[in-house]
């Protein structure tokens, strides 16, 4: 990758980081306020009270596992490995990378770990 590249990269990375962690932000004081909600509420309103803390907590979930990948992607530029797979070795196509910045293999070498039916990052 070149260095314009990788630049480019970590400003869209950290802007993301930045995205995400407002969101959190939001999404946690929201689910504060779930929390703090009047206990003698209807059944119905309870219920609906339930779910959105539920979605709140899944949404959070995502989020950190997007931060942790953001922050990962970051480290690679800092020590020089962003864009390089970490199965074979060769460079991340630049179409994959614009668009999934922390992405750690090539098409090809997430294909086949697709088929292979194992996970844990792109």
């Amino acid at each position: 990758m070149t260095t314009s590249r990788q630049q480019k990269a970590k400003k869209e990375l950290e802007r993301r980081r930045a995205a995400v962690l407002q969101a959190t932000r939001r999404g946690e004081a929201e689910l504060d306020g779930l929390r703090s909600a009047e206990r003698g509420q209807e059944f119905e309103e309870a219920a609906q009270k339930e779910q959105g803390v539920a979605d709140l907590t899944r949404l959070n979930e995502t989020e950190r596992l997007e931060l942790r990948r953001i922050e990962a992607a970051l480290q690679r530029i800092d020590e020089g490995r962003w864009g390089e797979c970490v199965e074979c070795g060769r460079p991340i196509e630049t179409r994959r990378l614009e668009a999934l910045a922390w992405a750690i293999r090539c098409t090809g070498c997430a294909e086949a770990r697709e088929r292979a039916g194992q996970s844990g990052g792109s």
